[in-house]
């Protein structure tokens, strides 16, 4: 289940390094994707992780704990609380 996040202003961001091992470091309300591809995603809530294909650049409501390494092809992804 992925949480729908309210998009409005954004108090923080920063950048994501796709990473198996750790959390995003701030509560993630919405993500930026700037170049397309799969993104490998572990919701909020803490359940199992997802892969979501072919994002496209863009901003989107995943309220994310972590975004995993292993089968993200996606990058210049920035987290916003």
């Amino acid at each position: 289940y992925m949480q729908r996040a309210e998009r409005g202003s954004s108090t923080y961001f920063q950048a994501v390094t796709p990473s198996d091992t750790d959390n995003v470091s701030i509560s993630v309300r919405y993500l930026y994707v700037g170049t397309t591809g799969n993104l490998n995603v572990v919701p909020y809530d803490g359940t199992s992780s997802i892969i979501i294909k072919n994002v496209p650049v863009g901003y989107h409501d995943f309220s994310v704990r972590k975004v995993s390494n292993t089968d993200t092809t996606a990058s210049n992804i920035i987290a916003f609380t």
